[in-house]
């Protein structure tokens, strides 16, 4: 007697194939992430465009998008238990690399950097020249825009007014940009 056995393919496993394609795909986002970094960081002004950063970004990003795949290919592994762990380990991976990132000394810049690529990032300076300290805050209240005294500012005597101020008005400057005033 001949039995019939019915080739099933399991919908949670991937093919040898499916997985060299996953691991090309990875590659070349890889590469992409790299190069929409680069034109990315040089066409939006920041006050830390170093290479520094774009190595920081580029490793971040592409380490999120590897253990992504690495969780993908995990489905080929047919132990349900080992899946689940690698996909806990992809968790943890993230949050890690998350940490990495925003880390050391750069984190306001990487912070800074990713407010303006996500939410446009420019803002034009309002005139503060003649203002008290407390216009010069309200000012600047309804913007990003930091209020920050200059180290050779004179002492703030309430009714002293802004005598100069960098960035100038009407400059365009990143969100969240500090907006140094001196009172005479």
């Amino acid at each position: 007697m001949r039995v019939l056995r019915l080739q099933t393919n399991d919908p949670a496993t991937l093919s040898w194939g499916h997985v060299q394609v996953l691991l090309w795909i990875l590659v070349a986002a890889v590469v992409a992430i790299g190069v929409v970094l680069v034109v990315a960081r040089r066409l939006v002004p920041s006050r830390s465009a170093s290479s520094d950063s774009i190595v920081r970004s580029w490793v971040a990003v592409a380490l999120v998008t590897g253990l992504v795949v690495f969780c993908a290919v995990a489905f080929a592994v047919r132990d349900t238990n080992l899946r689940s762990t690698l996909i806990g380990a992809l968790a943890a991976a993230v949050g890690s690399t998350v940490a990495f990132y925003f880390s050391g000394k750069v984190a306001e810049d990487a912070r800074k950097d990713m407010l303006s690529a996500a939410f446009g990032g420019q803002e034009v300076v309002p005139d503060l020249l003649g203002c008290s300290r407390d216009e010069a805050a309200a000012k600047l209240g309804t913007t990003t825009l930091k209020l920050e005294p200059a180290p050779d500012s004179g002492p703030s005597a309430e009714p002293a007014t802004i005598s100069r101020q960098d960035p100038a008005k009407g400059a365009t400057v990143p969100r969240g940009t500090a907006v140094k005033v001196t009172f005479p």
